[in-house]
């Protein structure tokens, strides 16, 4: 196992306008219970040399890594993608509400194999962000042979979470729970500040249309369920493994969160710290840091695909 630091690695992986340009597409997928399904791509001129397949968090959706990892990565050779999950972003299904988070699992699965029918010989790598690191590590010990990905990396990882609710956002969750579990009425902004210290990028989450800015009982407690089978699956983990988590990150806990990376099986894994950023990786005044880990590790994996 590796840990760093954020004064342990220096690399260059700024936007490089002499690789060609980023090539953005989107289309249309259908998910094993009928759902359609936005699916977001982005490529360089020429064929790639590995994919990557990204998982949102709560409340957001594929359009995001646009900014965040598309320029970075793609110019590396890496074709990235995203599916908008159901109730998520473009894609069919209730915002804010869902009857199991296993069929998350359906969303990411249809994904997998058009992936996998597009690059059948490519290293693919999955990257799971805040709520999405849960259904990824849910997805990569459920998922057939088939359509499992070669390689894990965690941004922000929320398998142990923490939360203080106020108490009148405590009172509010109790009326519901006992009202109307379904009901869409719990709001999950209002915070930005405390998880995210990039000022331009929450104007950006303010002013999105597409971003899932309230959920129901139901939500939360099927999504506490989802993430306390991920924190108790680490031993299943075996597949290589990147995680990267702000040290100031207010909503995980941090001992619990450490004990399971500590615990993951894999022997090749890579735990990168960095003690100012805050929850929000890939949007924090430290991504810069944290893409030039993940770029590193990735090309390290890349080669170690083909040995």
């Amino acid at each position: 196992m590796t840990i760093l630091n954020n004064d342990n690695l220096r690399l260059s992986t700024s936007p490089d306008p002499d690789n060609g340009p980023v090539i953005a597409e989107s289309s249309k997928l259908t998910s094993a219970d009928g759902l359609t399904l936005h699916f977001h791509t982005w490529r360089g001129p020429t064929p790639p040399n590995k994919v990557l397949m990204v998982v949102h968090g709560m409340g957001g959706h594929g359009a995001y890594y646009a900014a965040a990892i598309a320029p970075y990565l793609v110019p590396q050779g890496t074709a990235v993608y995203a599916v908008d999950l159901r109730g998520h972003g473009l894609s069919d299904g209730v915002r804010g509400d869902i009857t199991d988070f296993d069929l998350f699992q359906l969303d990411l699965e249809v994904a997998m194999r058009e992936v996998r029918r597009l690059h059948p010989d490519l290293p693919l790598f999955m990257l799971g962000e805040s709520m999405g690191t849960s259904i990824a590590i849910n997805y990569v010990i459920d998922a057939p042979a088939e359509t499992r990905p070669d390689f894990l990396a965690l941004i922000a990882c929320v398998v142990a979470p923490l939360v203080k609710p106020r108490p009148d956002e405590i009172l509010r969750t109790v009326y519901y729970f006992v009202k109307d579990r379904q009901r869409v009425a719990l709001p999950t902004t209002g915070r930005e500040e405390q998880g995210i210290r990039d000022l331009e990028f929450i104007k950006v989450l303010k002013s999105d249309p597409l971003f899932n800015r309230k959920v129901s009982v139901r939500f939360l407690t099927k999504l506490t369920g989802h993430m306390r089978r991920a924190h108790n699956s680490p031993l299943k983990l075996t597949l290589p493994v990147f995680i990267a988590q702000g040290g100031r990150d207010i909503t995980v806990n941090r001992r619990r969160t450490r004990a399971f990376m500590d615990k993951i099986a894999a022997s090749d894994k890579e735990i990168h710290i960095f003690p100012a950023a805050f929850h929000a990786l890939l949007n924090d005044p430290d991504a810069p840091q944290v893409r030039e880990r993940l770029v590193a590790w990735m090309e390290r994996q890349r080669e170690n695909y083909y040995r």
